[in-house]
């Protein structure tokens, strides 16, 4: 909860900040005025557009595929560790075979460990790097249609309905940058130009 607070306190201080070097360079909006200089604003949704980006599904399904490669090697791993493990329990403690087959148990434990490991950090660099190549590829993207359509600045917002009961949830929402909007949202076009 703290931790939480501490990113809205955050998030507000640097809307604050932008708000306030906006204004200095004569860019802010008056309270009085009806509606700001036409087609100066946007807002995207991001995770909408990430969530139907084809190109990102089709790497996510690699992962997936990889996931399902690496599991069937760890159960590989695991079972021929319970059939060392029975085999051990066969033999007497302190016999050359128990130590033997002792010895060949703990690298087999630690093979699975190295494996484990191994493939959980080359997962996790595969999805970072799946997921900064689509944010570059959407991003061009938008700024291609904000410049095409006279944008000048485009923010990321998330209109999806918050559950009171997910704490963080609520936190996430009230540390957004932009509070509300109307008709400013240019997100299908992002989708329709990526897809």
């Amino acid at each position: 909860m703290d931790r939480n607070m501490t990113y809205a306190g955050v998030s507000v201080v640097l809307a604050g900040l932008l708000g306030f070097s906006w204004a200095k360079q004569g860019g802010a909006l008056n309270a009085d005025e009806s509606k700001a200089t036409d087609r100066d604003i946007a807002v995207v949704d991001m995770t909408k557009i990430f969530a139907v980006h084809k190109g990102l599904q089709a790497k996510n399904e690699e992962i997936r595929r990889e996931v399902m490669e690496s599991q069937e090697k760890l159960k590989a791993l695991v079972d021929s560790g319970k059939h060392l493990k029975d085999e051990l329990a066969r033999h007497k403690q302190g016999t050359a075979e128990h130590n033997r087959i002792a010895k060949e148990l703990q690298e087999k434990a630690d093979a699975w460990k190295k494996f484990q490991e191994e493939t959980q950090k080359h997962l996790q660099e595969q999805n970072s790097a799946n997921l900064l190549s689509t944010y570059q590829l959407v991003n061009d993207e938008i700024q291609r249609i904000a410049e095409a359509r006279g944008y000048r600045l485009v923010m990321n917002f998330s209109s999806d309905p918050v559950d009171a009961k997910d704490t963080a949830k609520v936190m996430q929402t009230m540390s957004r940058y932009v509070l509300y909007q109307k008709g400013l949202d240019i997100t299908e076009e992002v989708i329709e130009a990526l897809n």
